[in-house]
């Protein structure tokens, strides 16, 4: 087709739009344009048309010369498509032209090198895809320069930008007159002056001239780090460098600014405010602390917030903003015809129509869902058409109706709003002054206020502009005359009334869109008023002018004895007199006004004014309050403030158990605590009301939400319940009721992890030996409401996806499954992840290989004992020989296998002493520390040599083997001199001891202040320091303090160890939680106490007085645990029920017989403390009356009376044994788990057939045993015993065995027994306690134990608990399924507790698990106010400084904080120490811990689009750590490994490396 050639020319009167003009040809033929657009090209054509015969001829002359070429671009109506690199360089051609981008282009071992020369004019669309950019020199950016018609948009910028030394940088442009738009930059931006994430610098500006050139920057996102030179820089900004003259809208930062110059901004790094239009910019508050406040910094958790602000081409996804691109993606528009209802005195009420547009979706079988908000404006009405629905006027207001669009499965797709404007009835028109007039009168402006019928929303007459006004004046209202020009809602009086001689009046009709407005009946709008003028207008004046402000008040209530300024004469003459309605309160002839006693008065001050014949009154009420009055107002207010602070409360599971705790909590922290909370009554809302899975009892209560998971979305709606509590709040004499609070109750954690080990974790088997690969299911037929995630301890051996690699040798990795809970709501951020663990250790079956390594291990044993060396136990320092000497005054630490690079199930390390009375070595394998005993004051110092041997054992361990006789590899001896004790250490501990005892409740009362007065948990120490400090969390202990130890029978009871309290009900044992009964109740707390360092010789010194007053040295505490019933600031009534409580402790009174055959006694009228148990009473009994007892824990096996008859269990028949009765009714738990109540009637008797007794029937049989047969061959036999214990043994083919008894108390004992001879026994109490004892033989050396906890969580870690009671964290301890994993060898004493910390920016970070992990184990810090910093880069002596926390090393104190980890690193070949201060990159971190793994053997090659981009030294490095699940990709198939590593990357590396490693 020949081309039109008149086309090419500019459309006329087409102006820039966005930055640059468009050919008139492409605009008709593309018809993007309409309106005066399209008029244009109508009549262009017209034009061009009648010019078209004229030119005919010559035309057909010239074509028959033109190349074909000539015609080529007039067809082309669509931009140049641009598919690689040199289509961009080419846009530097033809600067003006139109583009667009489509394809990705560059990538990071290709990127894009030259920015786009010249000043780009034309329109570029990125269509949404991604340049991946590597540009360096001054004036950088993907173009060099955007002129003022240019527009780039939609472009996704990847890579780097510039150099540190490069000025005026910017991810999108270097500068920009023109317009961008829709642009996402992701590189690195590195510059020194003018440097932004999107454009360095903006718009251009010559004093105000003609040539000023205004840049638009609009819908832009950086993310990229930005990163400056380290002096000289000026102008950083988050999306512009420099701003002079620029329109920024919707524009969000959230790349870090890298920099220290002052002269930076989350948005702009400098800008010129007053010509600048920065709107609704946003940056991330940690990206730019201590910048420019241009635009609004904003936090990490208001996300979701900001987005809404942004508009459509915004939203959240997985925790991050996004930026969308193009118009493909769904979208729904909600349309109202018509917008705007006006309100009728009828039944019938004006409708709209809704429709709903939607686009880019499939809406087959799509349904919409639609809700208004607020309720009660309108009401939404059915068509037969689920895309549009009738709104029929309800309410005045303005009603936001919502459409979601939802797919036949029901998962949403997209959702978009409308607004229905209701107005209301009109119901009157008042004519009243209008600002600086002060009355109605002639001269004076005045306004018309139309008020409405019922109007509860939003609307405002005043800014209708439907309504329209005419005004007049009259003397006779049949004889109205108009106020010329006066037709607003406004009008401005005359001063001159022809032909008045009496009363005027003025008057107003109301027009509503040009008709005359009516009322609700049906009435014409119309107000009057009447019109003073002449000297009642003067009078008018006068009175309008006693203004409180003129009287000498600020309002009519008077809350101090004053003196009013009572004017006799008004400012236009007239005479002014005074009246008091009580002249004692108001003094009307001197104005002197006295407070009342008590209460408060009225007064009515009545002002008469007169001038000439005109007269006037002004009366004025004054309310007069006491000081009593006033106290009683400011209470109310504070009452008031108090309940409007209260939102909801979202209780977390082991941490809340009372609505009225948590309120008074929350006031207390918003700095009302002396309002007093009562808790009255709580009731379901919602879909709680018909299915509550909870509940909340009558004192506040909580029962946490459980219901069954395997219930359908149509058998449950929601996964949490709802409830409004209800408060009654005290403040004062005055009280506020019925304060109603949101309440939303999430799931009971223990239930839900009871029932996923049941359902599933109990379902998911795994071989123990293989040649094969494995099938890893992510979840189990039918319960998919758990989702599992596998990971391997080593993928070199078995891979997270269950493929096997086999070697010459048999290799064992641990299988880790991770069971998410997929039905937690964590729809507000308060419902933590329920997420359990189940640890498979599995062996890939290899040929066995061995060789005389002896030089070789002969070799490591020399290098560990030179580096790490040995090391004193306590403070962590290295030992240092002095003439082939070591001296120690504490325990010595021997390196690790792990220091020593060897497995030590195949090469044990044994280390042997010279004399075990002085320096105590470990009897098992592979166990790195001794024990020192120092010689006592006055005795010298002793010499001991201890023999380090490294045995070889090529099998592997070996049933009944004895290490003893292995062949030696490698062995050395060291000499150590062990300093004796003087009598002034010995002292100081003493005092030290004596000062723990007299402070004992300042170390458990936590925000107490008052020990008869506690209303908050308590808080169990578990240090007290040489320097007077309580210390709460194990990894702070200093190793040389006083520290609470076992008490005594802790173990059979295994309810309490550290902490006893005499009332569990109310203080619970050991983590002293607090639950608040309705009266006031008296508690003691016991503990025992010993000294780290010197109580365990207390046992060696038996008569050494000073020792023993070290060791297990008794201390109680008397407290009060304040009832609900007292208010906060009832303090009255609280310190009397306090005293009441102590001095006469609650007991009840309750009677106890025991029988059996041959034996029996019985006693009435016993009182005891509320709080004590049946097996208190047992106790006390049997021990009175002569009688022994055989027992496990507190179940009675046997009986033996004071004659010498013997009861025991199965004596006359297998269903026989002791039970006992409370109130006639069996007990299905243990004594000591039973508490009292007033009145119990206790009976302990024998029986020859429990089955027959009543209330037994439901119990299972006595003796059963069911057999089950596992998929790998092992067998779980299950019995239940007659008192309701359960026992589950299973055996494997090896003959290891586990055997796990659970107790009606609750109580959990697990035994297991390995065919290598480790056993593990683990005892969790009924009160969460978890203690276990593992014994490791010497031929086994280190090898892994699990302890198994029935609530793990991330943040618990494995402690060791040494012989003298001292205690060490295990950094390297892990959290698995089922319970904590370590390493472990000789005979250990572990207890496990939960070491969490708390991090304000960590609630919805995707490092959040990484985070808890790392700092529970204290191997990082938070950045200070309670912040982790994940976000945050991390230095070289950062990282340095983790793993020598890791490996055990002290890195307190020296030069800088990070000088002894950097030594560390340095001298165990971690790291070179240079450069400490730089950032670390993810290679840097790889190859860091691949050295501290001791660097093993990698092999194959990393499938990433960019591996040729990773130096040469960490390939080995990275390749390990992404091969062991360490290190991952960051997207696009990429390893981006010179990128920093940051805070919570770090974090997430090591968990990752720990769990690999363990």
């Amino acid at each position: 087709m020949p081309g039109r050639p008149w086309t090419l020319l500019p459309t006329p009167g087409a102006e820039r739009h966005q930055g640059g003009s468009a050919p008139f040809s492409r605009l008709y033929g593309s018809r993007k344009r309409v309106g005066t657009d399209v008029f244009f090209m109508q009549k262009e054509e017209e034009r061009m048309k009648k010019r078209a015969l004229s030119l005919l001829m010559a035309f057909i002359m010239v074509v028959g010369l033109l190349p074909t070429t000539v015609f080529a671009a007039d067809d082309a109506t669509e931009p140049t498509g641009i598919t690689d690199a040199a289509g961009l360089a080419k846009i530097a051609d033809n600067p003006s032209g139109s583009y667009v981008l489509k394809n990705d282009i560059g990538s990071e071992s290709k990127p894009v090198t030259e920015a786009i020369a010249g000043t780009f004019t034309g329109t570029f669309d990125g269509a949404g895809h991604t340049i991946t950019l590597k540009i360096t020199g001054h004036n950088s950016g993907l173009f060099k320069k955007i002129g003022e018609k240019g527009t780039v948009k939609n472009v996704i910028t990847e890579g780097s930008v510039g150099k540190t030394t490069n000025n005026t940088v910017g991810g999108i442009a270097a500068s920009c007159d023109g317009t961008i738009e829709k642009c996402w930059n992701k590189a690195t931006i590195q510059g020194k002056k003018v440097v932004g994430g999107i454009v360095g610098t903006t718009g251009t500006y010559k004093n105000g001239g003609a040539t000023d050139i205004e840049a638009v920057i609009t819908d832009c996102y950086n993310t990229g780090l930005i990163t400056t030179a380290k002096s000289g820089m000026m102008n950083i900004g988050g999306i512009v460098g420099t701003s002079t003259n620029t329109a920024l809208t919707n524009c969000v930062n959230m790349g870090n600014i890298d920099t220290t110059t002052a002269l930076r901004g989350g948005i702009a790094g400098a800008s010129a405010a007053s010509r600048d239009k920065i709107t609704n910019c946003y940056w991330l508050n940690t990206s730019c602390e201590g910048g420019k406040e241009i635009g609004t910094s904003f936090k990490s958790t208001e996300l979701k917030t900001v987005a809404g602000k942004l508009g459509s081409s915004w939203t959240t996804e997985k925790g991050t903003l996004v930026l969308k691109f193009g118009s493909t993606e769904p979208s729904v528009s909600v349309t109202a015809s018509p917008a705007s209802l006006q309100m009728v005195n009828s039944v019938s009420q004006p409708t709209s129509t809704l429709t709903v547009e939607a686009k880019n979706m499939d809406t087959a079988g799509a349904t919409v869902e639609w809700s208004v908000e607020p309720e009660g404006i309108v009401e939404l009405n059915d068509t037969g058409d689920a895309f549009q629905k009738i709104a029929t006027a309800a309410a005045p207001g303005t009603a936001t109706i919502k459409a979601t669009v939802k797919a036949q499965d029901g998962t949403e797709i997209e959702s978009n709003t409308a607004s229905i404007v209701v107005r209301p009835c009109f119901t009157t028109v008042e004519i009243e002054p209008a600002a600086p007039s002060v009355t109605v009168a002639a001269g004076q402006t005045v306004q018309a206020v139309v008020s409405v019928f019922q109007n509860t929303g939003s609307y405002d007459p005043a800014d209708d502009a439907r309504l329209g006004y005419k005004w007049y004046w009259y003397q006779d209202v049949t004889d109205k005359h108009e106020i010329e020009g006066e037709t607003g809602r406004t009008c401005t009086i005359p001063t001159e009334f022809p032909g008045a001689t009496g009363s005027l009046y003025l008057y107003v009709e109301v027009y509503d869109n040009g008709r005359p407005a009516q009322n609700a009946a049906g009435e014409t709008l119309l107000g009057h008023a009447p019109l003073p003028y002449g000297d009642d207008a003067l009078l008018a004046f006068d009175k309008a002018a006693l203004t409180l402000e003129k009287l000498g008040v600020s309002s009519t209530t008077i809350t101090e004895d004053t003196k009013l300024n009572l004017p006799s004469e008004g400012e236009n003459g007239s005479r002014i007199t005074w009246e008091s309605s009580d002249s004692s309160v108001i003094d009307p002839m001197t104005g002197k006004v006295t407070l009342p006693a008590e209460g408060e008065q009225k007064v009515t001050l009545t002002a008469n004014l007169t001038l000439n014949d005109s007269t006037g009154k002004l009366p004025r009420e004054f309310t007069i309050k006491s000081k009593t009055a006033q106290a009683v107002d400011a209470d109310k207010e504070t009452l008031e403030k108090a309940a409007k602070s209260l939102s909801t409360l979202h209780p977390r599971f082991g941490k809340d158990s009372n609505v009225q705790t948590m309120v008074e909590t929350r006031l207390a922290n918003a700095g009302f605590s002396g309002v007093g909370v009562k808790f009255i009554s709580a009731e379901p809302t919602g879909a709680t009301a018909v299915q509550a899975a909870s509940a909340i009892s009558s004192i506040g209560n909580i029962t946490y939400f459980y219901d069954d998971p395997n219930k359908t979305i149509n058998e449950r709606t929601q996964w949490f319940d709802t409830y409004k509590a209800y408060f009654t709040l005290t403040c004062g004499s005055e009280t506020q009721e019925n304060v109603a609070v949101p309440v939303t109750v999430y799931w009971d954690v223990n239930k839900v992890c009871r029932v996923m080990t049941e359902e599933v974790l109990d379902r998911v088997t795994l071989p123990e030996l293989t040649e094969g690969n494995l099938n890893l299911p992510t979840a189990v037929e039918g319960k998919q409401w758990t989702k599992i995630v596998w990971t391997s301890s080593d993928p070199g051996i078995i891979s997270n996806g269950g493929v096997v690699t086999r070697s010459a040798i048999d290799r064992q990795t641990v299988l880790t499954a991770g069971f998410t809970f997929q039905r937690t709501n964590d729809v507000t951020g308060n419902e933590q992840p329920i997420v359990l663990y189940k640890v498979f250790e599995v062996t890939v079956k290899g040929n066995a290989d061995a060789a005389d390594r002896a030089a070789l291990y002969q070799q490591k044993l020399d290098d560990a004992l030179a580096a790490p060396g040995l090391k004193d136990f306590v403070t962590g320092e290295e030992l240092m020989a002095e003439n082939g000497v070591y001296t120690t005054s504490n325990d010595i630490q021997f390196p690790t296998t792990r220091d020593l690079k060897i497995d030590g199930k195949y090469t044990p390390v044994v280390i042997t002493s010279s004399d075990p009375g002085v320096i105590e070595a470990p009897t098992t394998p592979n166990s790195a520390r001794v024990w020192a005993y120092r010689p006592l004051p006055g005795e010298a110092a002793k010499t001991v040599t201890l023999t380090m041997k490294i045995l070889d054992r090529p099998n592997g361990p070996q049933t009944g083997e004895d290490a003893s006789g292995l062949p030696v590899l490698a062995e050395k001896t060291v000499t150590v001199s062990v300093r004796p004790l003087t009598q002034t250490e010995i002292d100081a501990e003493v005092a030290l001891m004596e000062r723990v005892k007299v402070n004992y409740w300042d170390g458990i009362r936590n925000a107490n202040t008052d020990q008869n007065n506690v209303t908050t948990d308590l808080h169990a120490f578990v240090e007290y320091t040489q320097a007077g400090e309580w210390i709460y969390r194990n990894a702070e202990m200093t190793g040389s303090g006083i520290v609470p130890v076992p008490l005594d029978n802790w173990y059979d009871q295994q309810i309490w160890r550290l902490f006893r309290s005499s009332n569990a009900d109310v203080v619970a044992h050991e983590n002293l939680l607090v639950t608040r009964q309705e009266e006031s109740k008296a508690v003691t707390v016991t503990s025992y106490l010993s000294s780290e360092t010197l109580g365990r010789y207390a046992e060696k010194y038996p008569q050494n007085a000073d020792f023993q007053k070290l060791y297990q040295q008794p201390v109680t505490v008397d407290l009060v645990v304040t009832g609900t019933q007292y208010a906060q600031g009832n303090n009255e009534g609280r310190v009397q029920a306090a005293k009441r409580a102590l001095a006469v402790r609650p007991t009840v009174t309750v009677s106890f017989s025991l029988s059996g055959r041959g034996m029996g006694f019985a006693e009435s009228d016993l009182k005891y403390a509320e709080g004590s148990t049946v097996y208190d009473v047992f106790s006390d009994l049997l021990a009175e009356h002569g009688y022994t007892c055989k027992r496990r824990g507190s179940y009675i096996a046997a009986i033996t009376s004071n004659s010498g008859v013997t009861l025991e269990e199965f004596d006359e028949g297998k269903n026989s044994g002791w039970m006992y009765r409370v109130n006639g009714e069996l007990v299905g738990r243990y004594m000591s788990a039973q508490g009292l109540e007033d009145g119990d009637r206790i009976e302990l008797y024998f029986t020859s057939d429990w089955t027959s007794e009543p209330g037994a029937e439901g119990w299972q049989k006595p003796g059963k045993i069911e057999t089950i047969v596992n998929a790998d061959g092992s067998v779980t036999k299950i019995e239940t015993k007659s008192d309701g214990t359960v026992i589950e043994t299973t055996t494997w083919r090896d003959g290891s065995t586990l055997t796990a008894e659970t107790s009606p108390n609750g109580r959990v004992e697990t035994v297991e027994k390995r065919a290598d001879g480790t056993t593990v026994e683990t005892v969790e109490s009924a009160s969460g306690g978890i203690t276990a004892s593992v014994s490791v033989p010497k031929s086994v050396g280190s090898t892994r134990v699990d302890i198994p906890v029935s609530k793990p969580t991330g943040s618990m870690v494995a402690v060791i608990v040494h012989p003298d009671g001292t205690e060490e964290i295990v950094k390297g301890s892990v959290v698995t399924e089922t319970g904590v994993a370590l390493r472990a060898e000789g005979n250990v004493r572990l207890k496990i507790i939960d070491n969490a910390k708390s991090f304000n920016d960590m609630a919805d970070h995707w490092a959040k698990d990484a985070v808890e992990f790392a700092s529970s184990r204290e191997l990082f810090n938070g950045v200070g106010n309670d912040a982790f910093g994940p976000d945050r880069s991390m230095t070289r002596g950062m990282v340095s400084t983790v793993l020598a926390r890791l490996a055990g090393a002290d890195t307190a104190g020296g030069e800088t904080w990070y000088a002894k980890g950097t030594v560390w690193a340095v001298e165990n070949g971690i790291s070179d120490g240079t450069a400490p201060e730089q950032p670390v990159t993810r290679e840097q971190l790889a190859a860091m811990l691949y050295r501290y793994a001791g660097s093993p053997a990698v092999s194959g090659e990393l499938g990433f689009d960019d591996a040729d981009s990773i130096s040469a030294w960490a390939r080995d490095a990275v390749r390990w750590c992404v091969d062991n699940g360490i290190l991952n990709g960051v997207g696009g198939n990429r390893m981006t490994p010179q990128d920093l590593a940051r805070r919570g990357q770090v974090a997430a590396m090591l968990m990752r490396f720990l769990q690999a490693t363990v």
